[in-house]
């Protein structure tokens, strides 16, 4: 593992239209607070999906920042076994949606709910891949809400994301025989553990996606590992403003190794899907996230070492 390319894939031709297109944001009357979180969870596990984590923020950040300006706020890491199971053996990077991201939210004094996903489009231009398993997944997110909460309303955000040139996914890529490969993700996975403790990220859900592959006769790979990672001060600040920022928390990380390849890869999103879709332009925020992105650009590669 002491050879390590880091491919940073710029996507240029990323599209931004004059509204936000990239966060499908979903609004629900609730005066009386009768919907939560545990209502939608509750929902997609019986229309199908795997709803790997539902997780309560609001306690958290009471207990170690003191205070909240939410009346509910969770996390979920959400999957549709059916689209992932098809789409990660066409493309390993698609894992960084296996699980993808709900964001719900209710502010204090206010009497509506909300629910923040990531588009299909912002999705294909992340990924630079266009499949129509992706858009029919967003057409079956649309009704299962719409089924769960027949109130809810698809609304916009009221600001423009901001264009960006530079790189929406990080894939680093590890010179490891097949043969030592699971020696070598054990080492890989400790080392990593170890780092990201004490910068204070969290891993708040695994999921050996390869069982689920292998359960349904995929072959492809000798693992592979999704991680759903958090740092808790950046969405407290992120969700201060723009709480849809959950859309993209807590962000899936990927580590893989596919069958004859030789090699063992990572996959994780780019502080710039935050930044260009939230159109954030705070200096301390942008300082705090790009410091995150420098953080765990030195673990994984201090790990691998």
């Amino acid at each position: 593992m002491k050879k390590i390319i880091m491919l940073l894939v710029a996507l240029l031709s990323y599209s931004f239209s004059a509204t936000n297109g990239d966060i499908l944001l979903y609004k629900i009357a609730n005066k009386d607070h009768k919907i939560t979180a545990q209502t939608l969870a509750d929902g997609l596990t019986v229309n199908g999906y795997v709803v790997a984590k539902n997780q309560d923020m609001n306690g958290p950040y009471q207990k170690q920042f003191k205070t909240t300006t939410f009346e509910s706020y969770n996390l979920m890491s959400v999957y549709h076994p059916d689209t992932s199971v098809a789409l990660v053996p066409k493309y390993a990077k698609s894992g960084i949606f296996t699980p993808f991201s709900i964001a719900t939210y209710q502010r204090k004094g206010e009497d509506d709910f909300y629910i923040a996903l990531l588009s299909a489009s912002a999705q294909e231009n992340i990924l630079k891949v266009k499949d129509t398993l992706i858009t029919k997944l967003e057409t079956l997110n649309k009704e299962t809400i719409h089924k769960i909460l027949p109130t809810a309303v698809e609304t916009s955000l009221p600001y423009s994301n901001i264009p960006t040139d530079k790189a929406l996914y990080t894939k680093y890529s590890f010179e490891v025989e097949d043969a030592d490969a699971m020696e070598a993700r054990g080492d890989l996975m400790m080392m990593m553990e170890s780092g990201m403790k004490p910068s204070g990220f969290v891993v708040a859900n695994y999921i050996d996606f390869n069982k689920v592959l292998k359960e349904e006769k995929h072959e492809e790979y000798m693992f592979y590992d999704a991680y759903s990672l958090c740092k808790l001060k950046i969405i407290y600040e992120l969700s201060k403003n723009k709480p849809e920022a959950g859309a993209f928390a807590p962000c899936t990380m990927v580590i893989y190794h596919k069958k004859g390849s030789n090699k063992t890869e990572i996959v994780t999103l780019s502080i710039e899907n935050l930044t260009s879709t939230l159109a954030i332009k705070d200096k301390k925020l942008l300082d705090m996230l790009v410091k995150a992105q420098g953080t765990m650009k030195s673990i994984i590669e201090d790990a691998a070492e």
